[in-house]
């Protein structure tokens, strides 16, 4: 319990904005993105947790990886998807709804939330990369960590599904996603 503390009050030190300051040159920065922002530290996490839900971390991890690169290069071209801020917002509760099971959902439904949002973040992720960074090093950086994300939020799962109180605890997971979320909205 006490390192889940740890790890909570560390998600609630980092700054939101600070994962979208531009300051982007290699591998130790690409590694750093990621784990700097909440928005993108949530999101890939939930994506893991979604995965533990559904079973299918390959899958996922397959399909975030996909939409993530491609919406990253595609943006480090030159084309930012309009409010980018705002669908990032968004993302954050649309996954927060699927985590926590509110709604029925599908495997369909699912993988395309993952997609967009996974996307989404790529662009968010692509967009602050500054023409001096060394591409190749600063995206086998971000993708490095995006991964450990991933896996971090479905090995979390996987145990809170072994827990007495493990849909209590992943609703409320969700539930504080979802409220960061709101607020990065309505900022």
């Amino acid at each position: 319990m006490k390192r889940l503390l740890t790890l909570a009050a560390g998600l609630l030190v980092s700054l939101p904005s600070f994962a979208h300051e531009g300051h982007h040159h290699g591998l130790s920065d690409g590694l750093l993105h990621p784990l700097t922002g909440l928005d993108h530290l949530i999101a890939l996490s939930l994506i893991g947790l979604l995965a533990s839900q559904s079973g299918k971390l390959k899958l996922s991890l397959a399909q975030s990886l996909f939409a993530l690169v491609l919406a990253a290069v595609v943006a480090n071209m030159g084309f930012v998807p309009p409010m980018l801020e705002t669908g990032l917002a968004i993302s954050l509760l649309v996954m927060a709804v699927l985590v926590a099971k509110v709604l029925p959902r599908s495997a369909g439904i699912a993988s395309l939330v993952v997609c967009l949002v996974a996307a989404l973040h790529g662009a968010a992720h692509g967009n602050e990369v500054p023409a001096s960074a060394d591409l190749k090093l600063f995206f086998a950086g971000f993708i490095s960590s995006s991964v450990a994300l991933i896996c971090g939020g479905y090995f979390i799962g996987k145990q809170l599904q072994r827990s007495q109180y493990g849909e209590k605890f992943t609703r409320a997971i969700a539930g504080v996603a979802g409220a960061f979320g709101l607020s990065a909205l309505i900022a």
